[in-house]
C-alpha cells in the first residue's frame, strides 16, 4: 500500500511558529518531484517537539495541498500507548491515509510490551499502520519474530526499519504470511535494503533530492543496475552528510541553503556547526542543488 520513495518531511518554522507558506511549498514541490508519499510529524519533522494543535495544523495543510495525489502518513510516537492511540485517532479524523506507529521510547518495554502497544493501537483505530522499529532513538528494537507476529494484525500494512542489519528484510520476506511493505528507514542502507527484499524507503535525503530518490527506487524495480549503482554512488556523500549531527539539524540547514525554509529548529535541537555547514555546502554544490 505504501511503497517507493516516501519523504520524512521536515517541519519548517519561522519565529517559533509553523511556517505554513514554506510547508505548502514543500508539499507541492514533492508532488511535482514524483515523491510517492509524505510522512509528517516524525523525528525528521520534530514531531515530539510539536503540540497536538500543531500536528493537526501540519496534517491539514499537507492533506489540502497534495489533494489525494500521494498518501499522507502521520507519525504517532509516544512512550504512552494511550497517547499514541489519541494521536492515531486525530490522524484518522483529519483524513490521513495511514499512521507511522513508532516504538515507544525511554520506557524500554519488553517484546511482549511492544506487542501489546502496537496491538492496542491496531484494535483502537481503524487506519493503515506502518510499524516503525528505531532502536537508535527508542533503545529497544522490534525483533524479526515480533515483526512477523505484528504483520498479522489487521491494520498493519508495512514496516519502517532503521537498522544496519541487512538480513532482516530477507528474513521477513521469506516468512511473511501476507504482503506488507518493507521500508528502509536509514538512507545509507537503502540500496542494500532493496536488494534484500525491501519495497522502498522513508527518507531524510528525500527532502533535498526527491527526484533522485524516486529514480533510485525505480531503477531497482526496473532492474536497471547501471543506473541503480550510479545513483547510489551519487547520493552516498549526501546520505553521510545528513547524519553528521543529530537529524534534522543537517537537513534543515541544507533546505535553508537551497532557499526552501528558514534554518530554525526547536530546543533542545540546535543548528549545525560551522564545520558541518562547510561539508554540507560542498555536497550540495557537487549535486548542483545550490
Amino acid at each position: 500500500m505504501f511503497q517507493g520513495s516516501i519523504v520524512a518531511l521536515v517541519t519548517p518554522f519561522q519565529k517559533g511558529k509553523v511556517d505554513e507558506k514554506s510547508l505548502q511549498d514543500l508539499a507541492s514541490w514533492h508532488c511535482d518531484q514524483s515523491t510517492q508519499g509524505i510522512v509528517v510529524a516524525g523525528s525528521t519533522g520534530e514531531g515530539n517537539l510539536l503540540n497536538q494543535q500543531e500536528r493537526n495544523q501540519i496534517t491539514s495543510i499537507i492533506k489540502e495541498v497534495v489533494n489525494k495525489r500521494i498518501p499522507v502518513i502521520v507519525s504517532c510516537g509516544s512512550p504512552s500507548t494511550e497517547e499514541a492511540i489519541n494521536m492515531a485517532h486525530e490522524a484518522k479524523r483529519l483524513g490521513a491515509d495511514g499512521i507511522l506507529a513508532t516504538t515507544p521510547f525511554y520506557v524500554k518495554p519488553s517484546q511482549q510490551g511492544l506487542y501489546q502497544h502496537f496491538s492496542q493501537i491496531n484494535k483502537s483505530v481503524d487506519i493503515p499502520m506502518i510499524i516503525y522499529s528505531n532502536p537508535g532513538r527508542a533503545v529497544v528494537e522490534v525483533s524479526v519474530d515480533l515483526l512477523l507476529k505484528l504483520s498479522e494484525l489487521e491494520n498493519v500494512v508495512g514496516l519502517k526499519d532503521s537498522t544496519d542489519d541487512m538480513s532482516r528484510p530477507a528474513l521477513m520476506r521469506s516468512r511473511l504470511k501476507k504482503q506488507i511493505s518493507l521500508l528502509c528507514g536509514d538512507d545509507p542502507f537503502t540500496a542494500a535494503y532493496l536488494a534484500q527484499g525491501g519495497d522502498g524507503s522513508i527518507s531524510v535525503v528525500g527532502n533535498i533530492v526527491p527526484r533522485l530518490c524516486r529514480q533510485l527506487i525505480d531503477a531497482w524495480k526496473d532492474k536497471n543496475m547501471a543506473d541503480f549503482v550510479a545513483l547510489t554512488q551519487k547520493m552516498t556523500e549526501l546520505c553521510q552528510a545528513m547524519f553528521l549531527e543529530t537529524n534534522p539539524s543537517p537537513v534543515k540547514y541544507a533546505l535553508s541553503a537551497m532557499g526552501k525554509i528558514q534554518n530554525e529548529l526547536r530546543l533542545p535541537l540546535l543548528p549545525v556547526t560551522t564545520d558541518t555547514t562547510e561539508k554540507v555546502n560542498k555536497v550540495l554544490k557537487d549535486l548542483g542543488t545550490i
